[in-house]
């Protein structure tokens, strides 16, 4: 049923008011029931620095989207180069038709050849691990190291990586260096 999916990655400088009005829309939608374990969650400021939008339109509607960045981050002493994945969101009224995967999908390869980055990485809720993992990502950490305003904080989350490249994902605590995504 994903034939019908039109997508296009674009950066987040060419979106119109249109478009970032319907975003936010989607994400409101989307999100509008999640719960969290962390009870710091609701204190997190989110990075705004996402540098390219994936769309997933049907008939020319936004259906589904995520967000990417690039950025450096710490993991154990070795910097690491990561293509951040974030506000992974389908309409719920689209929801359960693969959408959200082929948009994953045709990410990797934007990740892989555009932002030539050895991984991509994401943070999910732990009840998300097997939609990301059927999608090739792996369990890395269930905690990571933040900079919110100027103080380290952790996140208690699921860590996922997509190995893009044949480098291998370091050991030690992974520092996001700045708001997570």
């Amino acid at each position: 049923m994903t034939q019908d999916l039109q997508i296009e990655i674009i950066s987040t400088g060419t979106i119109a008011p249109e478009l970032d009005k319907q975003i936010d829309q989607l994400d409101l939608l989307a999100f509008a029931d999640e719960k969290h374990d962390d009870p710091e969650f609701n204190s997190i400021d989110w990075s705004s620095h996402i540098e390219y939008m994936a769309l997933g339109r049907v008939d020319n509607e936004l259906v589904t989207l995520l967000g990417l960045l690039k950025r450096e981050i710490l993991v154990g002493e070795k910097p690491v180069w990561v293509a951040g994945v974030g506000g992974v969101a389908t309409h719920p009224n689209w929801q359960k038709r693969g959408f959200s995967s082929t948009l994953l999908n045709a990410s990797e390869k934007f990740m892989r050849e555009e932002m030539k980055v050895p991984f991509g990485l994401l943070v999910c809720a732990d009840e998300r691990r097997s939609f990301y993992g059927r999608a090739g990502w792996k369990l890395i950490a269930d905690k990571l190291f933040f900079i919110q305003n100027g103080e380290r904080r952790s996140l208690k989350t699921s860590v996922m990586i997509l190995p893009l490249s044949t480098e291998v994902w370091p050991s030690g605590e992974i520092d996001l260096r700045g708001l997570p995504w």
